[in-house]
Protein backbone atom coordinates (compact mmCIF):
# COMPACT_ATOMS: atom_id res chain seq x y z
CA UNK A 1 0.00 0.00 0.00
CA UNK A 2 1.39 3.02 -1.01
CA UNK A 3 0.01 6.52 0.68
CA UNK A 4 0.00 9.95 -1.74
CA UNK A 5 -0.65 13.39 -0.14
CA UNK A 6 -2.71 15.81 -2.04
CA UNK A 7 -2.62 18.24 0.56
CA UNK A 8 -1.35 21.40 -0.42
CA UNK A 9 0.93 23.19 2.44
CA UNK A 10 -0.49 25.59 4.46
CA UNK A 11 1.97 28.17 5.74
CA UNK A 12 2.00 31.94 7.39
CA UNK A 13 0.82 34.23 4.54
CA UNK A 14 -0.74 31.90 2.18
CA UNK A 15 -3.62 33.15 0.49
CA UNK A 16 -5.90 30.04 -1.22
CA UNK A 17 -8.22 32.48 -2.85
CA UNK A 18 -7.86 35.93 -4.27
CA UNK A 19 -11.12 36.99 -1.70
CA UNK A 20 -10.40 35.00 1.09
CA UNK A 21 -7.24 36.49 3.65
CA UNK A 22 -3.98 34.97 4.04
CA UNK A 23 -3.77 32.90 6.56
CA UNK A 24 -1.30 33.99 9.50
CA UNK A 25 0.68 31.65 11.79
CA UNK A 26 2.31 33.27 14.68
CA UNK A 27 4.52 31.89 17.34
CA UNK A 28 2.05 32.16 20.90
CA UNK A 29 4.23 30.09 23.26
CA UNK A 30 7.68 29.55 23.04
CA UNK A 31 10.74 27.67 24.29
CA UNK A 32 12.19 31.30 25.66
CA UNK A 33 8.56 32.84 27.21
CA UNK A 34 7.24 29.55 28.67
CA UNK A 35 10.76 27.86 30.02
CA UNK A 36 10.73 29.25 33.37
CA UNK A 37 7.49 27.73 34.49
CA UNK A 38 8.69 23.97 33.96
CA UNK A 39 11.42 22.03 35.73
CA UNK A 40 14.48 20.67 33.57
CA UNK A 41 15.16 18.55 31.43
CA UNK A 42 12.05 20.37 30.04
CA UNK A 43 12.68 23.41 28.48
CA UNK A 44 9.13 24.93 28.43
CA UNK A 45 7.14 24.25 24.98
CA UNK A 46 6.03 25.45 21.88
CA UNK A 47 2.65 26.77 20.25
CA UNK A 48 1.22 29.00 17.18
CA UNK A 49 -1.90 30.89 17.02
CA UNK A 50 -3.79 29.95 13.46
CA UNK A 51 -6.49 32.47 11.41
CA UNK A 52 -7.20 31.43 8.53
CA UNK A 53 -10.66 31.39 6.56
CA UNK A 54 -12.50 27.63 7.23
CA UNK A 55 -11.85 27.52 3.15
CA UNK A 56 -7.90 27.46 3.33
CA UNK A 57 -6.01 25.24 1.69
CA UNK A 58 -7.09 22.37 0.43
CA UNK A 59 -10.41 22.05 2.14
CA UNK A 60 -13.69 20.07 1.86
CA UNK A 61 -16.94 22.12 1.19
CA UNK A 62 -20.07 21.53 3.42
CA UNK A 63 -23.62 21.88 1.94
CA UNK A 64 -24.05 25.21 4.03
CA UNK A 65 -21.51 27.04 1.91
CA UNK A 66 -23.89 27.89 -0.69
CA UNK A 67 -27.00 26.19 0.78
CA UNK A 68 -29.04 28.40 3.66
CA UNK A 69 -29.97 26.16 6.62
CA UNK A 70 -27.92 22.94 5.42
CA UNK A 71 -25.24 20.78 6.85
CA UNK A 72 -22.69 22.48 8.32
CA UNK A 73 -19.03 21.04 8.55
CA UNK A 74 -19.63 19.02 12.18
CA UNK A 75 -23.11 17.45 10.52
CA UNK A 76 -20.98 16.31 7.10
CA UNK A 77 -21.57 12.19 6.91
CA UNK A 78 -18.10 11.31 7.04
CA UNK A 79 -18.55 8.25 4.48
CA UNK A 80 -18.87 10.43 2.16
CA UNK A 81 -15.16 11.98 2.08
CA UNK A 82 -13.96 8.47 2.11
CA UNK A 83 -13.51 5.78 -0.08
CA UNK A 84 -13.44 4.12 -3.46
CA UNK A 85 -11.87 6.41 -6.05
CA UNK A 86 -10.98 7.40 -9.53
CA UNK A 87 -9.04 10.45 -11.33
CA UNK A 88 -10.47 11.54 -14.57
CA UNK A 89 -7.50 13.69 -16.07
CA UNK A 90 -8.60 16.45 -18.50
CA UNK A 91 -5.80 18.33 -18.66
CA UNK A 92 -4.29 16.61 -21.95
CA UNK A 93 -7.32 18.32 -24.45
CA UNK A 94 -8.54 20.88 -21.56
CA UNK A 95 -7.33 24.60 -22.29
CA UNK A 96 -6.89 26.69 -19.37
CA UNK A 97 -9.96 29.21 -20.32
CA UNK A 98 -12.10 26.42 -21.21
CA UNK A 99 -14.91 24.89 -18.86
CA UNK A 100 -14.89 21.43 -17.95
CA UNK A 101 -18.15 19.55 -20.01
CA UNK A 102 -19.20 16.42 -19.57
CA UNK A 103 -18.15 15.49 -22.74
CA UNK A 104 -14.37 16.12 -21.25
CA UNK A 105 -15.04 13.47 -18.62
CA UNK A 106 -16.15 10.97 -20.94
CA UNK A 107 -13.13 11.58 -23.19
CA UNK A 108 -11.03 10.85 -19.97
CA UNK A 109 -12.84 8.15 -18.74
CA UNK A 110 -12.43 6.48 -22.52
CA UNK A 111 -8.82 7.03 -22.55
CA UNK A 112 -8.30 6.12 -19.77
CA UNK A 113 -10.12 2.75 -19.82
CA UNK A 114 -11.58 3.16 -16.42
CA UNK A 115 -15.28 3.86 -15.20
CA UNK A 116 -17.15 5.62 -12.48
CA UNK A 117 -19.47 3.97 -10.50
CA UNK A 118 -21.41 4.75 -7.99
CA UNK A 119 -20.46 6.35 -4.61
CA UNK A 120 -17.60 6.67 -6.10
CA UNK A 121 -15.13 9.35 -5.73
CA UNK A 122 -13.86 11.57 -8.50
CA UNK A 123 -10.38 13.62 -8.87
CA UNK A 124 -10.04 15.88 -11.58
CA UNK A 125 -6.40 16.75 -13.37
CA UNK A 126 -7.43 19.91 -15.21
CA UNK A 127 -3.65 21.25 -15.46
CA UNK A 128 -0.38 20.41 -15.86
CA UNK A 129 1.23 23.39 -14.04
CA UNK A 130 1.75 23.09 -10.05
CA UNK A 131 -0.39 24.69 -7.62
CA UNK A 132 -0.87 28.55 -7.77
CA UNK A 133 1.57 28.51 -11.08
CA UNK A 134 0.27 30.26 -14.44
CA UNK A 135 -2.78 31.31 -14.85
CA UNK A 136 -4.43 29.18 -12.02
CA UNK A 137 -6.56 31.84 -10.50
CA UNK A 138 -8.12 32.73 -13.57
CA UNK A 139 -8.25 29.16 -14.91
CA UNK A 140 -12.17 27.71 -15.58
CA UNK A 141 -12.85 24.66 -13.71
CA UNK A 142 -16.47 23.00 -14.15
CA UNK A 143 -19.09 23.79 -16.43
CA UNK A 144 -22.76 23.42 -15.20
CA UNK A 145 -22.95 20.79 -17.22
CA UNK A 146 -20.27 18.73 -15.75
CA UNK A 147 -21.59 19.02 -12.55
CA UNK A 148 -24.38 17.27 -13.46
CA UNK A 149 -23.27 14.56 -15.01
CA UNK A 150 -21.76 14.07 -11.63
CA UNK A 151 -25.16 13.92 -10.39
CA UNK A 152 -26.30 11.16 -13.05
CA UNK A 153 -23.37 8.91 -12.35
CA UNK A 154 -24.34 9.08 -8.13
CA UNK A 155 -20.40 9.75 -7.01
CA UNK A 156 -20.52 11.24 -3.43
CA UNK A 157 -17.42 13.28 -3.52
CA UNK A 158 -15.61 15.24 -6.20
CA UNK A 159 -12.27 16.61 -5.98
CA UNK A 160 -9.91 18.85 -8.25
CA UNK A 161 -7.11 21.14 -8.49
CA UNK A 162 -8.52 24.58 -8.70
CA UNK A 163 -9.28 26.90 -6.09
CA UNK A 164 -13.16 26.80 -6.76
CA UNK A 165 -14.80 24.26 -9.07
CA UNK A 166 -17.37 26.86 -10.53
CA UNK A 167 -16.12 28.71 -12.96
CA UNK A 168 -15.06 32.27 -11.74
CA UNK A 169 -16.71 34.98 -13.40
CA UNK A 170 -20.13 33.09 -12.87
CA UNK A 171 -21.24 34.48 -10.45
CA UNK A 172 -24.65 32.16 -9.87
CA UNK A 173 -22.53 29.84 -8.85
CA UNK A 174 -24.21 26.89 -10.72
CA UNK A 175 -22.05 24.00 -9.78
CA UNK A 176 -21.69 24.62 -6.28
CA UNK A 177 -25.45 24.84 -6.20
CA UNK A 178 -26.30 21.50 -8.23
CA UNK A 179 -23.89 19.35 -6.32
CA UNK A 180 -23.94 20.59 -2.70
CA UNK A 181 -28.28 20.18 -2.79
CA UNK A 182 -27.44 16.37 -3.42
CA UNK A 183 -25.26 16.63 -1.35
CA UNK A 184 -22.06 15.66 -3.25
CA UNK A 185 -18.98 17.25 -0.82
CA UNK A 186 -16.32 19.24 -2.86
CA UNK A 187 -12.67 19.18 -2.08
CA UNK A 188 -10.81 22.00 -3.89
CA UNK A 189 -6.85 22.62 -3.68
CA UNK A 190 -5.63 19.21 -4.74
CA UNK A 191 -2.06 18.91 -5.29
CA UNK A 192 -0.16 15.84 -7.14
CA UNK A 193 -2.92 14.45 -8.95
CA UNK A 194 0.31 13.52 -11.30
CA UNK A 195 1.06 11.10 -9.02
CA UNK A 196 -1.78 8.97 -8.92
CA UNK A 197 -3.27 5.88 -11.47
CA UNK A 198 -4.77 6.68 -13.81
CA UNK A 199 -6.42 2.84 -15.09
CA UNK A 200 -7.72 1.69 -11.67
CA UNK A 201 -9.36 2.95 -8.60
CA UNK A 202 -7.84 3.61 -5.72
CA UNK A 203 -8.91 4.81 -1.88
CA UNK A 204 -9.16 8.73 -0.79
CA UNK A 205 -9.95 10.51 2.04
CA UNK A 206 -10.47 14.11 3.19
CA UNK A 207 -12.09 13.80 6.21
CA UNK A 208 -13.49 17.42 7.49
CA UNK A 209 -12.41 18.78 11.16
CA UNK A 210 -15.75 18.42 13.86
CA UNK A 211 -16.43 22.53 13.16
CA UNK A 212 -19.71 23.66 14.52
CA UNK A 213 -21.40 25.91 12.18
CA UNK A 214 -18.50 25.81 9.65
CA UNK A 215 -18.83 25.73 5.68
CA UNK A 216 -16.03 24.17 4.82
CA UNK A 217 -12.86 22.42 6.89
CA UNK A 218 -9.24 22.43 5.88
CA UNK A 219 -8.20 18.46 5.25
CA UNK A 220 -5.04 16.24 4.90
CA UNK A 221 -6.27 14.83 1.57
CA UNK A 222 -4.42 11.27 0.65
CA UNK A 223 -4.76 8.76 -1.51
CA UNK A 224 -3.87 4.82 -0.83
CA UNK A 225 -2.50 3.09 -3.96
CA UNK A 226 -3.15 -0.59 -3.99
Amino acid sequence: MKLIDLTLEIYDGLRSYTSHPPIAIAEESTFENSGNRYVPPCEGFESRMLKMSDHSGTHIDAPLHFIRDSESTSDMDLSKAYGEAVLLDVSDFKDPFQAVTREMLEEAEKRQGITVQPNDIVLTRTRKLSWGEGSFYEEHAFAPCAGDWLIEKQVKCVGLDLANIDVHDNMMREVHLKILSVPIYIVENLVNLHSLPLNEHFTFMALPLNLKNATASPVRAVAFIK
